[in-house]
């Protein structure tokens, strides 16, 4: 974050970058269990002001088929 508090352009430029390739390659992208896009997924998660994990997930074949971003709370 910058000193304002507000994530810098580049920061999400290259999440958007990212999600958009494992969207376009069949990784389905999770917000708190709903489904969201990858532009949805960056809004969320970098402008929300909340903290969010990201859990990569699986499928039996042991290839990545999911990224889940979950809210994470304060201890």
């Amino acid at each position: 974050m910058n000193n304002n508090g507000s994530v810098p352009s580049s920061s999400k430029l290259n999440l958007l970058s990212t999600l958009s390739y494992y969207a376009n390659n069949g990784i389905r992208l999770f917000v708190q269990d709903k489904p969201l896009s990858p532009e949805q997924t960056v809004r969320t998660v970098m402008e929300s002001g909340k903290s969010y994990m990201a859990d990569y997930i699986e499928d039996d074949r042991g290839l990545l088929s999911e990224i889940r971003f979950d809210r994470v709370d304060d201890l």
